[in-house]
């Protein structure tokens, strides 16, 4: 005799729903970060094989989490702060601090300088690791877990030089700036055009804009992807390092730039 099934059709597709909005969900965020620029939902839609309401659905439920977010100009899509955030709590717990340590020892020791290592975090830097040298001023203290904005420093401009055009215009707008120095850039079509220039030559600086004295020089931690997901940095007074080291400490931070990428797939 035969044993009828209990579950029915409806049954098993109602199972096979949240397994497919959750694979929507996660393509969708998969895509816009990927992209270079805001994309439409329409696009969106289309890339992924979406109906149109299922596409505009899953996307402004995302903008509610603050996982997505409207680009101001163009009303497209872009990254949310909430999803920068979760990214920063995933690299957090996933990363092997002693190796990154072990990398951050090598390249203070060769410099005679104190270097960090940070992520970007909505609108700030976190330092992830930092290694101070006996001789750093004992009144900058920057902890693990520091956070530092992105206008006038090093790793912050780096990071802003580097996010896709629609993100890094939805931020430019928000300016002006605070200064915390005489020498902080405040203007954001300055800012603009400084970020040009570091996106031109692969590195950044700040001289003297987050604090009095201070120089420092940072470099992009690149993904296999190639994609900008960390920055590591040195820092020192500017008697000891000004625009005339630049190019001696930039092949040492490159040479730990590229060991620490690996830690950061």
């Amino acid at each position: 005799m035969k044993t009828r099934s209990t579950q029915t059709p409806d049954a098993s597709d109602d199972a096979a729903k949240p397994k497919a909005a959750t694979d929507r969900t996660f393509a969708i965020l998969e895509l816009v970060a990927s992209a270079s620029g805001p994309l439409a939902v329409k696009t969106i839609g289309t890339t992924l094989g979406l109906p149109k309401p299922t596409a505009h659905r899953l996307v402004n439920g995302l903008i509610e989490k603050g996982l997505l977010a409207r680009d101001l100009e163009t009303r497209d899509v872009v990254i949310g702060v909430e999803a920068a955030r979760l990214a920063v709590g995933i690299l957090r717990a996933s990363l092997s601090r002693a190796p990154v340590r072990a990398v951050l020892r090598k390249v203070s020791a060769e410099l005679g300088e104190t270097c960090n290592v940070g992520v970007l975090d909505g609108g700030d830097v976190v330092y992830l690791d930092r290694v101070e040298v006996e001789h750093w001023p004992l009144r900058l203290q920057f902890g693990v877990g520091s956070r530092v904005p992105m206008h006038c420093t090093a790793m912050g401009k780096l990071f802003l030089a580097t996010l896709p055009e629609g993100v890094r215009n939805r931020l430019l707008k928000s300016g002006p700036f605070s200064p915390h120095t005489g020498h902080t850039i405040t203007d954001p079509d300055a800012l603009a055009a400084e970020l040009e220039r570091i996106a031109a030559r692969g590195y950044s600086l700040d001289d003297e804009e987050y604090v009095v004295g201070v120089f420092c020089v940072a470099v992009p931690i690149l993904s296999s992807a190639g994609r900008t997901v960390a920055a590591i940095a040195v820092q020192a007074p500017k008697v000891r390092l000004s625009h005339d080291r630049v190019e001696q400490v930039l092949p040492i931070l490159r040479r730990g730039a590229e060991a620490l990428s690996a830690q950061f797939g």
